[in-house]
Parts: C-alpha cells; sequence; structure tokens
C-alpha cells in the first residue's frame, strides 16, 4: 500500500498514515482530478471524507461528525533518543624489554695428574743417570660457553568487543488536553455518554 501511494506522489509519511487507516477497516478513495481538485475534495468532504491535515473525529459508536462540526487537534512532545559513538578512550599495547640474571648449572670434567711414589726392587739399572730428564704429561678441562637464543614465551591478542548496555534518559514534555467548558443550556455529547444539563 505505501509503495503504490508513493508511486501517486504521495510522501512517505502521508502514505503510512494511509495505509495505517486501511488497516483499520477504512476505504481509501483517490481521484484523478485533472485540475478540478478543489471540486473533488468538496464532493469526497459532503459524503464525509477525510485526509491526514483534516482526520475525522468519529466517537467510538461510530458516528460521523456533522457538517458544522470543527475539528480540534490534540498534541503532545514526546522523546526520542539517538545514538552517537564517541571515543572515550584508548588502550595502547606495548612490549618492553627487563634484563634479569639467570644461572645454569652444567656439569664440567677436568683432568688431574696423580703421582704415585713406590719404593724400587733396588736391582741394577743399564740406564745412565741423567740431569734434567722430565715427563711432560697434559691436562684438559672442559669449559663452558653460554649461548643466548630468543624463543617465543607467549602471543597475547589484542581487539575489541562490542558490550550492550542500557542507558536510562529522561526529559520534560508537554501535551495537551482537551478542557471543555459550558455555559448556559446547552447538551455536550462526550464520546458515548450523553450529558445533558436541564432545569
Amino acid at each position: 500500500m505505501v509503495g503504490a501511494l508513493i508511486g501517486l506522489g504521495i510522501p512517505e509519511h502521508e502514505a503510512k498514515y494511509y495505509e495505517s487507516e486501511l488497516h483499520a477497516g477504512r476505504t481509501i478513495v483517490t481521484v484523478q482530478a485533472d485540475g478540478r481538485y478543489d471540486e473533488a475534495w468538496a464532493i469526497l468532504q459532503r459524503y464525509g471524507a477525510y485526509n491526514r491535515e483534516t482526520a475525522a473525529t468519529t466517537t467510538a459508536t461510530g458516528a460521523a461528525r456533522s457538517e458544522a462540526g470543527q475539528t480540534v487537534k490534540v498534541h503532545e512532545e514526546q522523546l526520542h533518543a539517538t545514538k552517537q559513538p564517541v571515543e572515550t578512550g584508548e588502550v595502547r599495547v606495548r612490549k618492553d624489554v627487563h634484563t634479569e640474571q639467570q644461572t645454569l648449572q652444567v656439569p664440567v670434567t677436568r683432568e688431574e695428574v696423580v703421582i704415585e711414589r713406590r719404593p724400587a726392587s733396588g736391582q741394577a739399572s743399564a740406564s745412565d743417570i741423567r740431569p734434567g730428564e722430565e715427563v711432560r704429561i697434559p691436562v684438559k678441562e672442559e669449559k663452558v660457553h653460554v649461548e643466548k637464543e630468543a624463543v617465543v614465551k607467549e602471543e597475547v591478542n589484542v581487539g575489541k568487543r562490542k558490550v550492550q548496555d542500557t542507558e536510562h534518559v529522561s526529559g520534560t514534555v508537554r501535551k495537551e488536553e482537551v478542557k471543555v467548558e459550558e455555559k448556559g443550556d446547552v447538551d455536550v455529547r462526550h464520546g458515548a455518554t450523553d450529558t445533558r444539563k436541564g432545569p
């Protein structure tokens, strides 16, 4: 319904109004006036038609307004909240380098020279006595070399997620109320209730 009315050149907000009237059980009438708009509108009004600007004020009993009746529009203000993303801060993730002392216990092997002296048999020797004779025995030991290697200790994933909160907003709004003042001997009908004043 809305799409069809918009296709006829009716603004969207008016088209939605007429669609709601149709869903309420009322009849939608469109007229191709060809330059005779005022005449066509007068004929429609004569038989109780109305548009968005002159909406009918019939009672709950379905009684139509009289031709001499007037429409009083009652307004009220409504609150509408809009949301806008704003930057409240930022989080910086960086790496710092700290130095600490580590100690490793590495088992190493070294050689020691063992000298054992024991008495000889005392037998005659064919060797001559040579002064300065010496024996060289190389002594070895293991040395530890320390090397450093960078390894991955942990991974840190940085991201954002949306968290749904509810904020309560309030404001002061105004609305209109209809006040009926009666003076003299008049009959006033309020909806389906007949309030009659007399002597």
